[in-house]
């Protein structure tokens, strides 16, 4: 079994490409040059912020809080309640607004070309990786365990393809397949 495991809280930040914020990176497929065909990070936004542009990517964000987030998409208003998933495009014009200090954001961005991606919660008591591509999965709750080991809020696990790992808690699955 091929399971990759950090820990949020030792997880340097690191500023957006705008500028504008900062990130965790839980993981990603980055080479020396930083460039990525994957990644999947964790954002803190203070006050109203605009997202960097991503051409060429697709998003998928779960609020995390504390609070909801204000989301303006393409001049679209949404609210993205903790817990909720939504989708978009690295070429769309998104500000986001949260409506509480501290507010965090999961982010799992690829390229189109070269990756399929899904987003989900879930408390699940088993998740398995597919065959096409990893698996990562972060905690949610300070209580939540991944075959047994002990995992604070927003530690995350790598599954490589194909693994199967028993769990408990709340969790966000973010799956990724080749195209």
């Amino acid at each position: 079994m091929t399971v990759v495991i950090v820990e949020y809280a030792a997880l340097p930040p690191r500023p957006w490409k705008n500028g504008r914020g900062v990130t965790r990176i839980l993981f990603d497929d980055a080479d020396a040059t930083d460039a990525w065909t994957w990644r999947i990070s964790i954002a803190e936004i203070t006050g109203t912020q605009p997202y960097s542009a991503y051409p060429g990517v697709h998003r998928g964000q779960v609020a995390l809080g504390p609070g909801a987030v204000d989301l303006v998409i393409n001049g679209r208003n949404t609210v993205l309640a903790v817990d909720e998933v939504i989708e978009f495009d690295g070429e769309d014009e998104v500000t986001a607004t949260p409506r509480e200090a501290g507010f965090l954001d999961l982010n799992v961005m690829t390229l189109r070309d070269n990756w399929d991606s899904t987003v989900q919660v879930t408390g699940a008591p088993t998740l398995s990786a597919g065959p096409g591509g990893p698996t990562a999965l972060i905690a949610l709750d300070d209580s939540s365990t991944l075959d047994d080991r002990p995992l604070a809020r927003l530690d995350a696990a790598l599954l490589g393809p194909g693994t199967t790992c028993a769990l408990r808690g709340r969790f966000v699955a973010a799956r990724l397949r080749r195209n």
